[in-house]
């Protein structure tokens, strides 16, 4: 997030593990990916679902002060 702000900012789009509905005991995996909890906590925003256990979640990174974009 640090490298995007200094970039000039702009959208983050990703696509986590939504496990607000899972009902039975998942592998592993989303360990690799992250879950749609955390990316609540780190302030990306819910858009939609993606698939049966995915979903796409935004966010926006202001410029740094020091931006040069």
């Amino acid at each position: 997030m640090e490298l995007i702000a200094q970039a000039g900012g702009g959208t983050v789009e990703s696509y986590p593990h939504d496990l607000t509905h899972q009902t039975k005991k998942m592998s592993s995996s989303f360990l690799y990916n992250g879950t749609r909890r955390l990316y609540e906590r780190l302030g990306f925003t819910y858009v939609r679902p993606k698939g049966l256990k995915n979903c796409v979640m935004t966010t926006t990174v202001p410029p740094a002060a020091n931006s040069e974009a």
